[in-house]
């Protein structure tokens, strides 16, 4: 059983919900982007997605470790400390891409797409909880 838990865990963190896949479809067609701002934004993500991918994974395998360490009585309290400061570097590392990435996109977009755009991600920050994770914040060109 204790073997299920982190596969779960995996599972849970690298299979986005459908539902946020078809969300963020509709709201990228709403937006009327011109072909060279697709393909703009594209370059974009493909530049962001890769480093956040990798301080995800980080992010997971630490806790992972956390887990097993604070089930463990013998566990070293000093390494327990070490990798919870560990994990909140590198959740601040990762709420800091998400806003360069944010930043970037948006100036790329005109006044009224920005507008749909802050608007459709605070609506889904607070939705999903990510607030404390991502720092969300509009942007101004």
């Amino acid at each position: 059983m204790k073997k299920m838990i982190p596969l779960f865990l995996l599972l849970l963190f690298y299979v986005p919900p459908l539902f946020a896949q078809d969300s963020y479809s509709e709201f990228e067609r709403g937006l009327e982007l011109t072909e060279p701002q697709k393909t703009q934004i594209q370059g974009i993500r493909n530049k962001y997605i890769n480093e956040w991918r990798v301080v995800r994974r980080e992010s997971m395998r630490k806790r992972l470790e956390l887990r097993e360490l604070i089930e463990n009585p013998a566990a070293n309290a000093e390494r327990i400390v070490r990798l919870q400061s560990e994990i909140r570097e590198l959740e601040t590392a990762r709420g800091n891409i998400y806003n360069q990435y944010r930043s970037e996109v948006s100036r790329i977009l005109n006044e009224k797409q920005r507008e749909r755009y802050n608007n459709f991600f605070d609506t889904e920050n607070k939705r999903m909880g990510m607030r404390h994770l991502f720092y969300p914040r509009r942007y101004e060109r």
